[in-house]
């Protein structure tokens, strides 16, 4: 079977802070000869969360373009770093004669967690002045 919508790429960092935000990008590219519509689907998974986390923009909030034959077109959106690593799993779809969207693509991203330390592991009182 021929892909229509082939990801090509998807752009994120391989590691981030815990909280922080991270960005992704889900490029696709319209292999079929003529425009047609083309939808990414995508989300960050990780062990103890069913169904991971939702990357905004990107889903529940679809986003969907017609792009035109040969060309590359970019999704964006983005997500909160939990505490441990996860698996960004991104889908392509494309709209079909038929009024249907049709799973066509998929890829697979890592993105290392990394949790900072407090620096201020143990804190005491040495002096103080009653006032």
């Amino acid at each position: 079977m021929a892909l229509y919508a082939e990801i090509v790429e998807i752009v994120a960092p391989a590691g981030a802070v815990a909280g922080s935000r991270v960005d992704v990008t889900v490029r696709i590219k319209n292999r079929h000869s003529s425009t047609i519509g083309i939808m990414p689907v995508a989300f960050p998974d990780y062990p103890g969360v069913p169904g991971g986390l939702y990357i905004t923009g990107l889903y529940p909030n679809e986003t969907s373009a017609n792009v035109p034959a040969g060309t590359t077109q970019s999704f964006s959106g983005y997500f909160t770093m939990p505490d441990t690593s996860v698996t960004i799993r991104a889908y392509s779809y494309w709209y079909g004669a038929d009024d249907q969207w049709h799973l066509d693509d998929q890829a697979t991203k890592g993105v290392t967690a990394t949790v900072l330390k407090p620096e201020f592991a143990d804190m005491k009182i040495s002096n103080f002045i009653k006032v």
